[in-house]
Parts: C-alpha cells; sequence; structure tokens
C-alpha cells in the first residue's frame, strides 16, 4: 500500500511522543474546554442573541479555527511559536488544524510537520482530537492557494486518533426542543428569558454563556439571582457552581457537580 509504505505513523518518534503528551494530564479535557469557548466567541451571543454557528455569517466563521488554536493553546499552557508553526510540544513542532468536519487543509509550510487535527460537531455536543504526520504522501493535490487535503484512506489509517467523539460541553439553547427555546427567546426582557428558561428546564446545566444570551447583557449572575427569588415561591430551586452550600445541596439530591460557571434549577426539595 502506497500510504502505509510512506511513512510509518505507529514508529514516528514526534507522533508518539506527541500523542502521549496530549493524553495525559487531563489534556483532552481541556481541549474540549478550548472548543467550547472558541465557538461561544464566535456565536457572541451576549451581543447577537445568537446561539449556532448556523446563524453566523460565513465571514465570521473564517475566525473560528484562529480561535479555537488561540483557545486550545491558552487551555494547554503553551506558547505560540514566532517560527510559523503553532507550537511546540516535547521539542516537536505542532500546527494546529480545525475543522467542523474533517477537510482539515495543510498550507505549504505544515507539509511534514506534525498536526494536532481537531475537529467539532456542536449540534452533537462532539469532538476528536487525533496527530498526524503531515506527509506528501498522505495529502491530495494542492488548491490555489497551495493548500493540501488530507486523503481519506490517511484520515482513517494514519492518524492516531486520541478521541472520537469525545464529549463536548453542549451548547444549552441549541440543544433545547424547538418549541421550549421558543417559549424561552420569546419572553420581552432579558429577566423574563433567564427566569423562564429556569422554569420549563429543570435538572440541566445552564452556563454563564447562555445566560448572557438570554439577558443580552454580560450581567448573567445577577439575572440567575433574581430568578431565584421569583422561581423559589413557584417551589423550584436554583442552584449554582461556585457556590459551596450549593454544591452540597446537589450531592445530598443526587444531582451531579456544577461546574463554577454553571447553574441548575429543580423542583427536588
Amino acid at each position: 500500500m502506497e500510504i502505509a509504505a510512506a511513512h510509518d505513523t505507529d514508529s514516528d518518534p514526534g507522533v508518539i511522543a506527541v500523542s502521549k503528551w496530549i493524553n495525559s494530564d487531563n489534556r483532552i479535557e481541556a481541549i474540549g474546554r478550548g472548543i467550547r469557548a472558541a465557538i461561544d466567541w464566535v456565536i457572541d451571543g451576549a451581543r447577537t442573541q445568537r446561539f449556532s454557528l448556523e446563524q453566523v455569517e460565513q465571514s465570521e466563521k473564517l475566525y473560528l479555527g484562529n480561535r479555537v488554536e488561540h483557545e486550545v493553546l491558552h487551555e494547554l499552557g503553551l506558547v505560540k511559536s514566532p517560527q510559523g508553526i503553532d507550537t511546540v510540544i516535547e521539542g516537536h513542532e505542532v500546527d494546529i488544524k480545525f475543522s467542523l468536519k474533517t477537510n482539515w487543509m495543510i498550507p505549504p509550510e505544515g507539509v511534514n510537520h506534525i498536526c494536532m487535527l481537531i475537529s467539532a460537531d456542536d449540534g452533537s455536543a462532539v469532538f476528536s482530537v487525533g496527530v498526524f504526520r503531515a506527509v506528501a504522501a498522505f495529502l491530495n493535490a494542492p488548491n490555489r492557494d497551495g493548500k493540501r487535503s488530507i486523503k481519506r484512506e490517511a484520515a482513517n489509517n494514519a492518524v492516531r486518533w486520541l478521541a472520537k467523539d469525545a464529549r463536548l460541553a453542549e451548547n444549552f439553547l441549541l440543544q433545547l426542543d424547538s418549541e421550549v427555546r421558543t417559549a424561552i427567546l420569546n419572553e420581552k426582557s432579558g429577566q423574563a428569558r433567564v427566569t423562564q428558561a429556569f422554569r420549563l428546564v429543570l435538572e440541566r446545566p445552564i452556563s454563564t454563556v447562555a445566560l448572557d444570551t438570554l439577558a443580552v447583557q454580560r450581567d448573567p449572575s445577577k439575572r440567575a439571582r433574581d430568578a431565584r427569588k421569583v422561581l423559589a415561591n413557584e417551589g423550584i430551586q436554583v442552584l449554582c457552581g461556585r457556590w459551596e452550600s450549593d454544591q452540597a445541596t446537589l450531592q445530598r439530591l443526587g444531582l451531579p457537580p456544577l461546574g463554577r460557571e454553571e447553574w441548575i434549577s429543580t423542583r427536588r426539595s
């Protein structure tokens, strides 16, 4: 087989070293956090009330790959390389390539370099991470910009996949039933939308990003606290992961713990 003969990924010391580093110390989860932050940044719900990448202009989507790179570097504690390649891991230069599908494009300067391949599907709330040496035999012919896509056979056999369809923190509004989402978004004020979200969607974490989008301003904690007061009269508790007393309540109720920037509502007492 031409591809197998061209380069043995399983014995590539650079691919092995980079893969081992990424696959340790909860770094896959950190990459997931970076992807979530990048997608949320591009959607920019706090200013636009958008909740899906499908609502984003094509010109804005062009920033998504760069933003994923920025957020992943931050989450992994890596430094941007001044040499043109994105970063260095265990002494090996590594390019970070992101795609919403699986059509990663390798620029001329990326050929023969190690790539961290990342893909995500916000609708399904999953992401994948792989490590790949972009040798020429694994790549299709260049396009007009000189960039080359990865051959399908290589994507299946030459990429060392560290995570396939790992759980991505969900986009709260995108994942809602359309009728429930409409009922929430049709409320006239930001406070009313936040309160309605806690009222209609029980025992499901709501991130501060989602609260930002509902409130259309960057003061989600106040909106949630105000909703907490209103809904207490309806027998609904609103709990936050940043408060130890609320985490203790979640444990007592048999609900999973929340992240510091997550809220949840429940009728359990």
